[in-house]
């Protein structure tokens, strides 16, 4: 999606959001030094948990997606790669990921009441996946929301979630505003990196399709969405 002048003023935030990212990338690519996530060299020690609510993306988007992951994999071989099950836009972290998430159960009922009341009614919305960005941690679907329903879900949960004390975990990592799929972690040191840098670039504005979000889903699940390690504990249906 190129930017024009008539562009809506939604999507600012979330384009400043990609192309930060996209030059801290660069850096990391031409200076051979991107950060690698330790904990996916042994997943199955790593205790951090959180309560998300999620998008899961369309089938045909994820073909896409699958698609490109093929050539990226092979521009940067050793790392780790989503699978189908762990493709995920994140709505909201409402309990990020922790060592601590125990302590935090008490809070779930409480959680689930805010999402039904506030998903009962709201309208479905689009998402248009188009072009690719990383940051010097990950590889990234860049995803574009057709207009502000999004943005007012999340600060619609923001605020009734605070109204009832219940924020002290939202945003802890970062205050989200974009619309991604992170779909390539690095793990495994590489002698150039200039094939992924190369590999990125060719796919900056590649359209990897629009989907209508109709369905979200309240997940209990690692910090990489493993399929086992994830549990669905609610679907919720938007308004048509």
């Amino acid at each position: 999606m190129k930017m024009n002048s008539d562009e809506a003023p939604h999507l600012a935030p979330v384009r400043r959001v990609y192309d930060e990212l996209w030059a801290e990338a660069q850096v990391a690519f031409r200076q051979g030094v991107p950060q690698f996530d330790s904990h996916l060299r042994e997943p199955g020690a790593d205790p951090r948990r959180g309560l998300t609510l999620i998008v899961r993306p369309s089938e045909a988007v994820r073909v896409r997606v699958e698609s490109f992951l093929r050539e990226a994999a092979a521009a940067a071989p050793g790392q780790y790669v989503s699978g189908p099950a762990e493709m995920h836009m994140t709505i909201l972290s409402l309990l990020s990921g922790s060592a601590d998430w125990r302590i935090y159960v008490r809070q779930w009922p409480a959680f689930r009441k805010v999402l039904a009341e506030i998903l009962a009614t709201w309208p479905a919305f689009k998402i248009i996946y188009r072009g690719v960005t990383a940051s010097p941690q990950t590889v990234i679907i860049q995803g574009f929301p057709c207009d502000d329903s999004l943005q007012r879900l999340r600060d619609e949960l923001r605020a009734r979630l605070k109204e009832l004390g219940l924020a002290g975990q939202l945003d802890k990592r970062f205050r989200i505003v974009a619309a991604h799929l992170t779909v390539m972690r690095f793990v495994t040191p590489l002698p150039d990196w200039q094939p992924l840098a190369r590999c990125l670039e060719a796919h900056r504005d590649t359209d990897f399709g629009e989907m209508n979000v109709t369905t979200l889903q309240l997940i209990f699940s690692d910090w990489y969405m493993s399929r086992r390690r994830t549990r669905v504990l609610e679907e919720y249906k938007l308004a048509n």
